[in-house]
């Protein structure tokens, strides 16, 4: 029985130690500075070539995007495109169309790759 008694206390002693264990560590991690977070995206957007398959889209279907973009963006007004006319490209390489509506008004939409319209106008 006295075998028994003393590899329980031993046993307790074992089971002890990680319990006294805890609160240094703990106690040790309170003074450690954050880690620090990196942005690891880049600052380009990431090249899906959207603009290349509203391009390729018939006349039609293009004119569905832009007029999707022109409502998006706030052009309450043009409730049909009456005609669309491609823009010279500039240097950022957004292409862009200037759209008339069938009220006259009319929109400049810029497209980017990854799938962002930039729509400017309204003049008529």
């Amino acid at each position: 029985m006295r075998e028994r008694a003393r590899g329980l206390g031993r046993y307790r002693r074992i089971m002890r130690a990680p319990m006294l264990l805890s609160p240094l560590v703990l106690l040790a991690a309170c003074g450690q500075p954050a880690p620090q977070q990196t942005n690891t995206a880049s600052a380009a957007p990431k090249e899906t070539g959207y603009i290349a398959r509203v391009q390729a889209l018939p006349p039609g279907q293009r004119e569905g995007v832009l007029f999707r973009a022109i409502r998006s963006s706030g052009g309450q007004s043009c409730q049909e495109i009456k005609q669309v006319e491609p823009l010279p490209t500039p240097a950022s390489g957004q292409p862009a169309w200037r759209v008339t509506c069938i009220d006259g008004s009319q929109w400049r939409v810029a497209l980017t790759d990854d799938g962002t319209a930039l729509v400017t106008g309204a003049q008529r």
